[in-house]
């Protein structure tokens, strides 16, 4: 039996912008599950290219140049083999996130609903925030995955990060400013990623569309996804998953912020709520993220 093709969803963006509860949403559709954020995709493509750069490296004396696989064959392998054990074991996640229910904080009825019991559930669905650095790498373990941004208004999302360790015990940044900063990165290697990839791989999703638009806004992103309308996609919507509950009496610390960086974050969040994403794949942009990739992995081999 030829195993299925991978074809993984990642929901990107920068952490406490709903990556969490959107990976649940699409985990309610009978064709996608919902896995646990992996974190270790990222580095794994990292060093699957420094392998094939080491059995590459002197020609017909090496093996992988002397057999003619190209780094292209060697990644597509290891993202084939990764599809598959993730889908073989399914059911160990469902039995583990049952047992471990209370624990996980999860809903019987989400559980029930990200089970193969509800569908087929031929494609899975990772939520790691991470992974909005590590999206060329991914593309080249999946060339058939989709992504999808999720961006909030960093305001939100600057309260989030910094009273998260109140709801869960986990410091996430240390302060304000810290907080602002990872959001510029990550959205800024997300916006990269959606110019260099264009629409066709890249949906971008506002948060305030999700939670005041649930509807039009699922079709639209299941439509991207090329799967059918499923209305049990909103539920999880009803009781938002890792919600940190800021307080109402929390403020920033404005006076002791770097105010270029407050106006710069506050203006590139602006511009994403209001602006559509690129309507077309841009080759320079899709150049830029290949040499960074090649760079770090040039940097990494040489530490080896």
């Amino acid at each position: 039996m030829q195993p299925l093709p991978a074809r993984p969803v990642f929901v990107v963006g920068s952490p406490r912008s709903g990556t969490s509860i959107l990976t649940w949403c699409l985990g309610h559709h009978p064709n996608l599950f919902p896995v646990p954020e992996s974190n270790w995709m990222g580095d794994f493509a990292v060093n699957v290219a420094i392998a094939h750069r080491i059995g590459a490296a002197r020609n017909y004396y090496s093996i992988l140049s002397a057999m003619d696989i190209l780094d292209d064959e060697l990644f597509a392998t290891f993202g084939r083999s990764i599809n598959d054990l993730f889908l073989r074991h399914r059911t160990d996640l469902e039995r583990k996130r049952y047992a471990n229910r209370i624990e996980l904080k999860l809903e019987p009825s989400w559980i029930k609903a990200a089970s193969t019991a509800a569908g087929p559930k031929t494609r899975w669905v990772d939520g790691t925030p991470e992974y909005s650095f590590h999206i060329y790498g991914l593309r080249k373990l999946f060339p058939d995955a989709l992504f999808i941004h999720l961006v909030r208004d960093v305001r939100a999302v600057v309260r989030s990060m910094v009273e998260f360790h109140r709801v869960t015990g986990i410091q996430l940044v240390a302060n304000e400013e810290e907080a602002y900063r990872y959001w510029m990165r990550t959205v800024g290697a997300c916006l990269l990623a959606e110019r260099a990839y264009g629409p066709a791989v890249l949906h971008r999703v506002r948060y305030t569309d999700l939670i005041e638009h649930p509807e039009p806004t699922m079709r639209s992103l299941l439509d991207f996804l090329g799967e059918p309308y499923a209305e049990r996609c909103l539920d999880p919507l009803e009781l938002r998953i890792n919600s940190s509950t800021v307080p109402a009496h929390f403020e920033i610390n404005y006076a002791a912020l770097n105010p270029t960086l407050v106006q710069e974050a506050t203006q590139l969040s602006a511009e994403v709520e209001t602006t559509p994403q690129p309507a077309h794949a841009s080759p320079p942009a899709a150049d830029e993220m290949q040499a960074a990739f090649r760079e770090l992995v040039r940097y990494l081999a040489t530490q080896k």
